[in-house]
């Protein structure tokens, strides 16, 4: 009788249980020769077994088929290697016996003549599909599981690398992060379509296709967040994340605004900020009266570049924006003060602070006895209603007009209190900025940057040859660059103290709060 020996794994798991390919071929052999079998062709798989698209049983197949009548068994160490699938196998076992070809197993033998071996068959291909049911319902439980604690399972998403840590799969970002938040920043400007971020970012070796971009910019993995699939009766679901997220969820529901239409693109009442950060500050040489816009403009290849311009004059007054924003940084670069100013600068503010705050300390510590006054008429007309000596109307009346007062207080209170620690924030946050205001002020988006610029420039500036011209100062940044003039006039240091002293004392504008 000629037989077909087929052999299969799936896992190195099962290797452990006994099911190694050396072992299926040495019990298949010895069972043959035991029985007198021909071994016309030896079938080796690693595959597995949940139906029968496999590459080697495919051959198997094109073998019977080829050759019908030559084989009559293909013989199995047991049924699980056969199958996984109760209701494939009995229609794989009916397509066989059309061709004069029947399964035999090792172990697990069946007497096909008896009537009851097709329930013992049944219960045979049933017990490897039962305990993949079984197996993939712990794979779920336990996916489940370790999303919900944040740790991360399946594939790593573009902009992260899976690693794992303490035991735990998480993901890290890799070197394409600041592509993927920069896609993000893109997107959610509003300047360029959905295309136009998927190109740059395959000029910049992401590849993937029109398709995947959108579920990039719709994953939630990027601002923290884990999904947890749906399972049974739960509902799906987000996980906080152990990972670093690549945006803010403010970015994220931006560009995701403009993904699908609720921010149309090229809309000049969208918010382009980051973008173009310069647009209050700048107006027109040309007409001095009229400010400049900003928007995006298509080349030949279609790739986009922006512009600061004037909508008057047609192209003479345009700007790239690229080039503005090195010219203001540049102009930052020669307000910047050195660490001997911003500490000279600190000592003045600190001096004009301490002789304010105290009158404020007097404030507060009349402020605090009127409390404690009130506290305690509160506390006698308690007394006197729980003796009977005041009815609880008048106690009510007495008691609203005590609490509207002591409201008022703590009031007064609470934002002495409040204006006293932004005077500190801003000497011990705020001024040593000024040493280094050029990084901190790339490292802003575009809402700070205006807050920054808003704070130095009064007036509008222009643009010629290509240069800042016709700047204004604040009063504050004009006394910040007198500084510099008072510091070099040779003066003793006492002198110079005092000369700042007099020139900052007389509020020049530098209210808490300020960037």
């Amino acid at each position: 009788m000629n037989v077909i020996a087929y052999e299969r794994v799936s896992t190195d798991e099962q290797s452990n249980f006994g099911f190694s390919l050396q072992h299926q071929k040495s019990v298949i052999k010895n069972y043959c020769e035991f029985k007198g079998y021909n071994i016309v062709e030896t079938f080796t798989e690693d595959y597995s077994g949940k139906d029968f698209d496999r590459p080697e049983w495919n051959k198997i197949m094109t073998l019977i088929k080829s050759r019908k009548g030559y084989i009559q068994k293909i013989i199995c160490l047991r049924w699980d290697r056969f199958s996984r699938n109760q209701m494939l196998s009995m229609k794989m076992m009916e397509t066989l016996q059309k061709q004069g070809v029947s399964i035999e197993t090792v172990e697990e033998q069946i007497d096909t003549s008896s009537p009851d071996s097709q329930l013992m068959m049944s219960i045979f291909l049933a017990m490897p599909e039962i305990e993949n049911r079984k197996n993939s319902i712990r794979t779920t439980e336990g996916m489940r599981r370790a999303r919900f604690e944040g740790n991360w399972t399946g594939s790593a998403p573009k902009g992260y690398r899976y690693v794992r840590i303490n035991n735990k799969s998480i993901l890290e970002p890799n070197h394409q992060a600041p592509l993927i938040t920069e896609a993000f920043t893109r997107m959610a400007s509003g300047a360029y379509s959905a295309e136009d971020v998927r190109k740059w970012l395959y000029e910049k070796g992401m590849v993937m296709t029109k398709n995947n971009f959108p579920m990039i910019i719709r994953n939630k993995v990027y601002i923290g967040k884990v999904y947890v699939k749906p399972w049974k009766n739960e509902p799906e679901s987000y996980a906080v994340g152990k990972h670093p997220p690549l945006v803010s969820e403010d970015l994220f529901h931006r560009a995701n605004a403009v993904l699908d239409g609720r921010r149309k693109n090229w809309d000049f009442e969208s918010d382009k900020t980051d973008l173009y950060p310069l647009k209050p500050f700048m107006k027109c040489h040309i007409h001095p009266h009229r400010s400049l816009t900003a928007a995006p403009s298509k080349g030949r290849k279609g790739n986009l570049y922006h512009y600061y311009f004037c909508t008057l004059c047609k192209g003479a007054e345009r700007h790239p924006v690229d080039k503005v924003h090195e010219q203001v940084e540049d102009l930052l670069k020669s307000i910047q003060i050195s660490a001997e100013t911003v500490k000279l600068y600190r000592k003045v503010l600190e001096s004009i602070f301490d002789r304010e705050s105290g009158d404020k300390v007097k404030e507060m510590t009349k402020n605090q006895v009127d409390i404690e006054k009130l506290e305690q008429r509160n506390q006698n007309i308690q007394n006197m209603l729980m003796d009977g000596k005041l009815e609880p109307s008048e106690y009510h009346r007495m008691k609203d007009i005590n609490d509207r007062e002591l409201a008022q207080i703590k009031h007064k209170v609470e934002h002495l209190q409040e204006h006293g620690s932004t005077y500190k924030k801003y000497i011990k946050k705020e001024v040593p900025l000024l040493e280094n205001l050029v990084s901190f002020y790339q490292r802003s988006n575009g809402e700070t940057k205006r807050k920054i610029l808003g704070c130095i420039f009064s007036e509008k500036f222009v643009l010629e040859n290509k240069k800042v011209a016709a700047v204004k100062y604040t009063t504050p940044i004009q006394v910040l660059l007198n500084v510099k003039g008072v510091l070099e006039s040779g003066k003793t240091k006492k002198e110079v103290e005092n000369d700042l002293f007099f020139n900052l004392a007389p509020s020049p504008g530098l209210e808490p709060g300020t960037p």
